[in-house]
């Protein structure tokens, strides 16, 4: 009896989890199983199966309709949000101190500009000897799976060095963009 009770909870348990706020700009049509459909309402982009990451991404960075202010509160949650915490990995997530997250962050951001800037592939992430280097280096560190390498980490260095564009130029006036041509 107790087995049913705590299965019931589970279930109940997954049911209580709050909505992410970004599927206030989508259409959602249910699949079952507490997964959605989404379609975006300014560019009607559509997902087979709506994961609210992939979503804030395409708010933030890729939508050519969305208005300004919703880019911006999203390329903002990009920004500052844990990429250690939103992957999953083999360690316990809630055995994370504040610490580890962010060095494991420092350690994601480096990573992803490494492979960006050299031009790795990113499927050289899964292989057993770059683990191995990578874990001989710091034993802690479970380098990402290909995937979050390529979409959540890639997505917010992109978000993070537009808004280092926009800070940068926030306060200038009278701009002139060329191009320098040399022979």
């Amino acid at each position: 009896m107790s087995t049913i009770v705590s299965n019931t909870t589970d279930i109940q348990g997954k049911r209580d989890r709050k909505e992410s706020l970004v599927w206030e700009h989508f259409i959602k049509e249910s699949l079952g199983s507490g997964h959605y459909s989404a379609k975006c309402y300014y560019c009607n982009h559509s997902w087979i199966r709506g994961k609210p990451e992939v979503l804030k991404s395409h708010l933030a960075l890729y939508c050519t309709e969305v208005p300004l202010s919703i880019k911006t509160e999203y390329m903002e949650m990009i920004a500052v949000g844990s990429t250690a915490s939103n992957r999953r990995q083999n360690t316990n997530a809630n055995s994370l101190t504040e610490v580890n997250v962010v060095k494991k962050d420092k350690i994601d951001q480096a990573l992803i500009r490494f492979f960006v800037c050299c031009g790795i592939p990113f499927s050289t992430v899964n292989h057993p000897y770059f683990v191995d280097f990578i874990q001989s280096l710091c034993f802690g560190y479970n380098p990402p799976k290909k995937d979050a390498l390529s979409t959540t980490i890639l997505n917010k260095e992109i978000t993070l060095v537009m808004k280092n564009i926009q800070d940068e130029l926030k306060y200038e006036e009278n701009l002139t963009l060329g191009n320098i041509f040399r022979i």
